[in-house]
């Protein structure tokens, strides 16, 4: 009987420490919870703020009549669930795009890194390919200039699922807008601001987006086009107006929130699935181990804020930022939690938005050089 009864004993005892355990556990998890939102909400906002600030749209008219454009060009602007699995494969023969694209782009970003001077002829091919495809680049450029813009469509709300702009397909438009516009300088046609302008205003569908991919991008397509703006004759004062809607910095940043975001509600919604799903015995052990679950989406969500804070923070250079790597390590080191940085190439975006920025000074102390001649 005494056996008996210490085992009952030992299971009470056991069972109450389990408890003891599981309840400090989830109060401390609760508790960090909440100082984490706390935290974030005094550094940028609410969370739930994120949807509001980007309310879900639909992609817009434009956007299509954008598309079907493209893709007489050979270019694909629908985003990638959006295109039929047997086009994917026949597309290249349809066009000349696969033919002309390797030396377009060496040439377009060759001549974006020229230092000073007028663009030189583009190859033959590429000189081919502008002039039979004339009439629907005019379009684009007049579409893309006269507005509205076009928009693609967005819903935060599905996370890791929302849409998203084909952004290879943008960067390729880009380049051959930017090119054309090379191309006219070259000839010393006037209409080459008119090229530069519809570049710009396409990059402009990205640079509000809240997609890091959008901004890696816009910001490679903006760099294009500031290098042939400081080169090519165009409009000063109308080419300073514009470079003042530029923030490639606050744009990373904003990314940067989303992508915060994101993880954070991910992480509980994959918790909730474990709690509400699958065998009992499954149950359990996802309810045994949630509020390390709970601490460790927690601590990831300060990391982020941490992290964002410091580069808001830090000068213009072009500089790698190796800062941030540390602030992100550091900040999840104080919860004991051991996780990959999540954007693996977030010091070269952010590398890459400096340089973005300063170029932005670069060209507008060249525009106001040229304006200021008689």
């Amino acid at each position: 009987m005494r056996t008996v009864r210490a085992i009952g004993l030992l299971i009470v005892a056991t069972a109450g420490a389990a408890l003891v355990w599981f309840a400090a556990g989830s109060i401390r998890a609760a508790w960090r919870g909440r100082a984490v939102e706390t935290a974030w909400a005094e550094s940028f906002g609410p969370l739930g703020e994120m949807t509001a600030k980007f309310p879900a749209r639909p992609t817009n008219a434009a956007a299509r009549a954008l598309e079907d454009s493209a893709r007489s060009l050979g270019i694909e602007l629908r985003p990638r669930e959006e295109q039929p699995p047997d086009e994917e494969s026949s597309r290249p023969e349809k066009t000349d795009w696969s033919h002309v694209r390797a030396p377009l782009e060496k040439w377009v970003d060759h001549e974006a890194a020229k230092a000073e001077g007028l663009p030189e002829a583009p190859p033959v091919a590429v000189a081919a390919y502008f002039a039979s495809h004339a009439a629907t680049l005019d379009a684009i450029e007049k579409a893309l200039i006269a507005g509205p813009a076009p928009d693609w469509a967005l819903d935060l709300a599905k996370l890791h699922a929302a849409p998203a702009p084909n952004i290879l397909g943008h960067m390729q438009l880009a380049r051959v807008l930017v090119g054309r516009a090379e191309a006219r300088a070259a000839a010393k046609d006037v209409r080459a601001d008119e090229s530069l302008r519809a570049a710009f205003a396409l990059t402009g569908a990205l640079r509000g987006r809240p997609e890091v991919a959008s901004q890696g991008v816009s910001i490679a397509a903006t760099r294009l086009e500031l290098g042939a703006v400081r080169r090519i004759p165009v409009d000063a004062a109308a080419w300073r107006e514009r470079l003042k809607t530029l923030d490639p910095r606050g744009g990373v940043l904003m990314a940067l929130r989303r992508e915060a975001w994101v993880e954070y509600e991910a992480a509980h919604g994959l918790l909730r699935v474990k709690l509400d799903a699958g065998p009992l015995s499954g149950r359990l052990a996802a309810l045994a181990g949630a509020w390390r679950e709970r601490i460790e989406a927690a601590s990831h969500l300060d990391a982020w804020r941490a992290t964002i804070a410091a580069a808001a923070k830090s000068p213009v250079t072009d500089a790698a930022p190796r800062f941030l790597g540390e602030t992100f390590q550091q900040t999840l080191a104080r919860d004991g939690v051991r996780k990959a940085f999540p954007v693996p190439n977030l010091i070269e975006l952010w590398r890459r938005a400096n340089i973005a920025a300063l170029e932005i000074r670069k060209t507008d102390e060249v525009l106001a050089a040229r304006a200021a001649k008689p």
